[in-house]
């Protein structure tokens, strides 16, 4: 009885230890998007006659906290295309998360502050988003504490280009669309236009959600009245949601996209039309999601040999 006691502690100890170490690791998330590129259209003639189709890679590595994450895109794996990625490091000194963006040209820092005292969420240093308290004290905790990098972009998803951070959609957590009481009540941002550096533009966030806590409405709306972005809810079925959502960027591009995202199957799929208003130039084109993939890994780094497999793997 002794004897198979002890070799069930060690069993324990054994299998214990392996689900830690297993914990640990590194994962990684591979997707792959197709891209229907419709063509360009002068007052609604098509000027090229054929749909072009691409194929994009999008392999993520996260690390065991998701608080880095190393990106490679490769289309129609094209390994020479892309063999360092860009990194994303969230951390944290005192009071203050630097989430730190890195590529071979550049490095950008972007500022993120909690403030308990009125439910708010400082970004950059203009930005500040007030919060009720179910989804406040769950953002405190998954990005405040444990530098949650894909709660933070579900959490900053209507306004991630604005950061640069839209390569990162597709590794959002999508728990805002899982939790009938996460809300983000109204919010203020600022920015300088690209075309006049000096001239600040001051803007109103507003939010509203229907009976089942889905968010149906957003505005991006500045203070002199100009809407730069908003977005309606079209549908939310069978796990789906369908938005609509209007850019319109200092009057000289102005895009609607159709959105489809599915939060539990890790779906964004995006219908687009672009219009670049000095050209009177429309651009239309489809992102369709192919197959979304996760897999467990030892490293944060990958060589030609092992994208090479991750692509080619069914």
């Amino acid at each position: 009885m002794k004897k198979l006691a002890y070799i069930l502690f060690i069993f324990t100890v054994f299998y214990t230890n392996a689900c830690a170490q297993a914990s640990k690791s590194y994962s990684i998330t591979h997707i792959v998007n197709k891209t229907i590129d419709k063509g360009e259209y002068v007052d609604d003639k098509r000027i090229d006659k054929k749909d072009k189709i691409t194929t994009s890679h999008l392999i993520y590595l996260l690390s065991p906290k998701k608080d880095s994450v190393a990106f490679y895109r490769f289309t129609d794996a094209k390994l020479s295309e892309k063999k360092v990625p860009d990194l994303y490091t969230l951390t944290k000194r005192e009071n203050i998360l630097l989430l730190t963006s890195k590529n071979e040209s550049y490095t950008n820092q972007l500022k993120i502050v909690f403030n308990d005292k009125d439910m708010s969420v400082l970004v950059g240093d203009k930005d500040v988003f007030y919060l009720d308290s179910p989804y406040y004290t769950y953002l405190q905790k998954n990005v405040g504490k444990d530098l949650n990098i894909p709660d933070l972009i579900d959490f900053l998803e209507d306004f991630l280009t604005g950061y640069n951070l839209d390569d990162l959609k597709y590794i959002s957590s999508y728990e805002k669309y899982k939790h009938k009481d996460f809300k983000i009540l109204k919010g203020y941002m600022e920015s300088y236009r690209t075309q006049a550096s000096d001239y600040l533009d001051k803007w109103n966030l507003k939010f509203l959600y229907n009976d089942a806590g889905i968010q149906k409405y957003m505005l991006k709306e500045s203070t002199e009245g100009d809407q730069e972005i908003e977005k309606k809810i079209i549908s939310a079925d069978k796990g789906f949601f369908t938005y609509a959502k209007h850019v319109n960027i200092e009057s000289r591009l102005i895009t609607d996209s159709k959105i489809l995202i599915h939060p539990d199957k890790n779906i964004y799929d995006e219908k687009v039309t672009s219009l670049q208003t000095g050209l009177g130039k429309e651009t239309r084109y489809e992102i369709k999601q192919i197959s979304y993939k996760t897999f467990p890994t030892k490293v944060f780094r990958l060589n030609s040999a092992s994208i090479a497999k991750i692509i080619s793997s069914k």
